[in-house]
């Protein structure tokens, strides 16, 4: 249900149809490999950062677990991890996953902590959370053209919105922990600047690329494309008329219709559309809707209370009291 898994799910489901590959149990694996990789992304940032978020104020689940259990938590998962890797036997994909372990890590663990270099640990972010997990999809199943390159610049693109606007939102808290970010470090007036000027731009002409790219490739996905399309334009005449609050001040609302088309819309589009060429094909339904559970929770909250936010920021609230 993670956030970081959508793109990553994208890319599977959207090789699947494309080059026609029926191999369920081998699919399930990666997903599930994948998952394991997210959450020990996360355990790991959590145990680096427990004194930071401590003393920002930042309550985690996790921090009341004893610390000899948390590490065993960690190794749990670093474990079952390698057990999946042993399965899925694909040399190439077991070395991007280790590197992708490896820059986790390093991105909170000292000496390096990437997440505290500036400029580096948003590059290293956009690798860990997005691009490198999309190109072990592509890797394992071989899958090298033109469009392997579009989902890699799209996912790392991702990333990097996701990382700043993350940055912009925790800038009080690092600044005052002397966490060095590429927020703190260039000062929020720019930080902004440059997230308004060149990052969202940038990355929107990169996303409607992807966009374009599986409406060709995918039947019907331009339905749903031009569905969404629709809702957001009425929720932003709602917002004009005063009678939706735009909740969310940082996150362009065009950004917003593109995040949500690509990483929440059309995963279980194309879980679908794989269901009904081949009916064993359900349980990626299943996994794909099942992976917008908190996507859905939030777009509820946000009708009934007449709020738009932004698709990622509610998760770090969201998940406190989860997984």
């Amino acid at each position: 249900m993670s956030y970081d898994m959508h793109i990553s799910l994208l890319a599977l489901l959207y090789i699947l149809i494309t080059d026609n590959i029926f191999r369920p149990l081998d699919s399930l694996v990666l997903i599930s490999s994948l998952g394991f990789y997210f959450m020990y992304g996360f355990l790991i940032n959590d145990f680096f950062d427990m004194s930071y978020d401590i003393a920002a104020g930042k309550k985690r689940t996790i921090q009341q677990l004893p610390k000899m259990k948390f590490i065993g938590i960690i190794l749990g998962v670093v474990f079952i991890s390698a057990l999946h890797l042993l399965y899925l036997g694909n040399s190439l994909y077991i070395a991007i996953y280790i590197v992708s372990y490896v820059l986790a890590t390093l991105y909170s663990a000292p000496p390096i902590k990437f997440k505290g270099r500036a400029f580096s640990g948003i590059i290293v972010n956009g690798l860990i959370e997005k691009m490198l997990p999309v190109l072990a999809v592509f890797t394992f199943f071989n899958h090298f053209e033109i469009d392997t390159l579009v989902f890699l610049i799209a996912s790392f693109s991702i990333g990097i919105v996701d990382i700043v606007v993350h940055q912009i939102y925790d800038y009080e808290s690092d600044s005052q922990s002397d966490v060095r970010t590429f927020a703190v470090n260039t000062g929020i007036d720019k930080t902004l600047n440059l997230f308004n000027n060149l990052i969202n731009p940038l990355s929107g002409v990169i996303m409607i690329i992807l966009l374009f790219l599986i409406i060709l490739k995918v039947p019907y996905a331009g339905l749903i494309a031009a569905l969404v399309f629709m809702i957001y334009a009425g929720a932003f005449l709602s917002i004009y008329k005063g009678k939706f609050n735009r909740g969310e001040k940082v996150f362009p609302l065009y950004m917003s219709c593109l995040f949500f088309l690509i990483l929440n819309a059309f995963p279980p589009f194309l879980a679908f559309v794989l269901t009904l060429k081949s009916y064993p094909n359900l349980v990626f339904l299943i996994i794909a809707v099942s992976s917008q559970y908190y996507i859905v929770k939030s777009r509820f909250k946000a009708v009934k209370e007449k709020v738009m936010p932004h698709t990622e920021i509610f998760i770090d609230t969201e998940l406190q009291d989860g997984t």
